[in-house]
């Protein structure tokens, strides 16, 4: 017995033709989930990094000590490993390269050798952007009273911006740090992200 395509009710036309169409819903669909994708990427990083301020926050108080969380050294090409220090004083620094939280003993901003480290976070999703203003750029530090200090001790407040690398005129997320200290996570729109 032969089987043929007419016999099961569809000719071989119909259903190059559905295949087509199926082909072309898939095809106009796929940029949807791509961006889907892109917001959740960004949403799950910017949840991180409020997690570790947080952290560091409630590290500073348990201990009574500077508790430090400063933006990785950019290490080309090693987009997994963990971070071992800390970006250099005004080198080129952006928080999607990774971040230390480490208690800060001698208040420089920088992991040194006997402070002890909390937490390492490897570079984000190469898809996600996220820095700094001028204030939070290369690290955020709370002192013992849990308040955000600059090195300097003054006080501290900025805001991080995450969002899809290279987007223009999207959604972000920012990360406000305020002067007591208390982060916080707000929608926000940008022109263009860096």
């Amino acid at each position: 017995m032969k089987f043929s395509l007419s016999v099961m009710g569809f000719s071989l036309i119909e259903t190059l033709f559905m295949l087509f169409v199926l082909a072309l819903l898939f095809s106009m669909a796929a940029p949807s989930f791509q961006s889907i994708q892109a917001r959740v990427q960004v949403q799950a990083a910017s949840q991180m990094l409020l997690s570790d301020v947080l952290s560091a926050r409630t590290e500073a108080l348990r201990r009574e000590r500077r508790v430090t969380l400063c933006v990785a050294a950019s290490d080309v090409g090693a987009k997994a490993t963990l971070p071992s220090a800390c970006a250099a004083v005004g080198g080129v620094s952006a928080w999607h390269q990774g971040w230390l939280v480490f208690e800060d003993v001698n208040s420089n901003g920088l992991w040194d050798a006997g402070e002890e480290l909390l937490q390492q976070r490897s570079r984000l999703s190469l898809k996600v952007s996220a820095a700094g203003n001028i204030t939070v750029g290369r690290y955020v530090s709370f002192g013992a009273s849990g308040r955000s200090l600059s090195l300097n001790g003054a006080f501290q407040a900025g805001t991080i911006t995450v969002c899809e690398q290279g987007a223009k005129a999207k959604e972000a997320w920012l990360l406000v740090v305020n002067a007591v200290g208390r982060p916080r996570l707000e929608k926000g729109q940008i022109a263009i992200c860096p």
